[in-house]
């Protein structure tokens, strides 16, 4: 564990903290999982349409109602109580909407995952572009210092910032200053750590857009000479951030660094039904964390399965912000201080679904992997070979495919992902490759990955080792 001294600089993203990060192996390192039957997994993996679909008309009902009813009371003080509803939705509550669908998972369809994540990542003053791969950091290195983005407490804590983000007043200025950088192409030195430069048009087409709308709406205020419009977009984060963070702070805040183990750095949390929609079940977050793949509808499920590996889910909403205050003030004097987390006695370690190479069967190499009635239709299983580990996968006609099995985005294997179509996605950033050549199919993955053949014979699965790859 790395020391801690009470100097935020540490928590800087710059070749030096990485470096640091790397050379204590906490760097795209390999995270404990709780064990779960594989069949089971495959169950929780399956996504729908159906739930997100519904949640969000609910949701954008109450916003577009409230909004109607801020206009319809326009003029007298009882406006108030509907737009701070409006706002805390808009501000608040899509902080979630924005972090599963940048996972891909609340949709089964990837477009309608798309379009919410772009709608969501405006309303809470995000560019999509940026935050994506930040977000795609901070799964691959969970607080670890110098590495994630997204610590949104270093120690010592700064308590008067915390205050201030309750109603976004740092974020404002901080946004729209990287809108206008963005926009003209230029990206700080820490945001180089975790983009690639092949991003770095898609930021500035994004921030472009941003400072469109809030230049239609500005003018839109000034036309009309009315305040509505700016309320409506630009100011509710003024008004409803507070949600926001009264959620997102239990996730982490006053929990262990550098660790590699989400269920000592991450926090679940039981709570009303109310809640679990605002906030779309986040609250289970170390579930979330070990197994991101897992859509948001299914995360409750995925909770009893592995809640006897874990230490206790706190009892509620307020019993997380009963430890996280005055962990924070302590941290304020004693920035080594954090959270030690209890593993039940009961708690198990990494069970990795493994198979060990037979003899090859013939001079040209193929080697017996399994038998056939064991890779099921759209299953992939996990096979180790000497010093190299690999992926087999079938898919939905009986087709079968090979890859090495390490994610080349991140230190993550494929046989825990997710076949979609003729692609696996990877089980931690949501990157895809596709199957037939390795060529990557969707961001984060840059670089292709090495394909291998693979034939049943006899009701046997064979493969030989061949390292075919395309370009990227």
């Amino acid at each position: 564990m790395s020391e801690v001294v009470s100097d935020q600089s540490r928590y800087l993203l710059n070749r030096k903290n990485s470096q640091k990060a790397i050379e204590a192996g906490l760097a795209e390192a390999e995270w404990y999982q709780s064990p779960i039957p594989r069949e089971t997994l495959r169950e929780l993996l399956v996504r729908r349409d159906g739930p997100a679909i519904r949640d969000t008309l609910v949701w954008f009902g109450i916003i577009f109602g409230a909004a109607a009813a801020t206009v319809a009371l326009w003029g007298s003080l009882w406006a108030v109580f509907p737009y701070l509803i409006y706002a805390a939705i808009y501000a608040g509550s899509a902080d979630s909407r924005w972090h599963e669908t940048l996972h891909g998972t609340a949709f089964k369809t990837d477009w309608m995952n798309s379009v919410l994540y772009e709608i969501a990542s405006f309303m809470v003053l995000r560019e999509g572009v940026i935050w994506r791969w930040s977000h795609t950091r901070h799964h691959s290195d969970t607080i670890i210092v110098g590495r994630d983005p997204e610590i949104a407490a270093p120690r010592p804590p700064d308590i008067a910032g915390i205050l201030l983000g309750l109603f976004a007043i740092r974020a404002y200025p901080q946004y729209f200053k990287n809108l206008f950088l963005h926009s003209v192409g230029k990206i700080s030195e820490r945001e180089m750590e975790f983009i690639p430069e092949s991003e770095y048009p898609k930021v500035a087409r994004t921030a472009r857009v941003h400072l469109l709308i809030y230049f239609l709406v500005t003018v839109s205020s000034i036309v009309f000479q009315s305040w509505i419009p700016v309320l409506f977009i630009g100011l509710p984060n003024l008004f409803g951030t507070w949600l926001m963070l009264v959620y997102g702070l239990t996730q982490h805040t006053g929990l262990a660094e550098d660790v590699l183990d989400h269920r000592l750095n991450s926090r679940t949390f039981l709570t009303n039904r109310l809640n679990c929609f605002l906030y779309w079940n986040m609250n289970y977050h170390v579930e979330h964390h070990m197994f991101p793949l897992v859509p948001y509808h299914a995360v409750p499920r995925l909770h009893e399965l592995m809640k006897d590996d874990c230490p206790p889910a706190y009892a509620s909403l307020w019993s997380c912000w009963k430890e996280i205050v005055p962990t924070l003030e302590r941290q304020c004097r004693e920035p080594a201080y954090h959270v030690e987390r209890v593993l039940p006695e009961s708690a198990g370690t990494d069970v990795q679904r493994t198979r060990r190479a037979g003899k090859l069967v013939d001079e040209e190499g193929w080697i017996d992997v399994c038998g056939g009635e064991e890779l099921k239709s759209m299953d992939v299983l996990r096979y180790d070979h000497e010093e190299r580990t690999y992926a087999i996968y079938r898919g939905s006609e009986g087709e079968l495919y090979a890859t090495d099995g390490i994610c080349t985005h991140g230190k993550t294997h494929l046989a825990e992902g997710l076949i979609v179509g003729k692609m696996i996605e990877c089980p931690k950033h949501n990157g895809r490759f596709n199957l037939e050549d390795g060529s990557p199919a969707r961001k984060p993955v840059c670089k292709a990955l090495k394909t291998h053949e693979v034939k049943e014979c006899d009701g046997r699965v064979f493969f030989r080792i061949g390292d075919r790859l395309v370009k990227n």
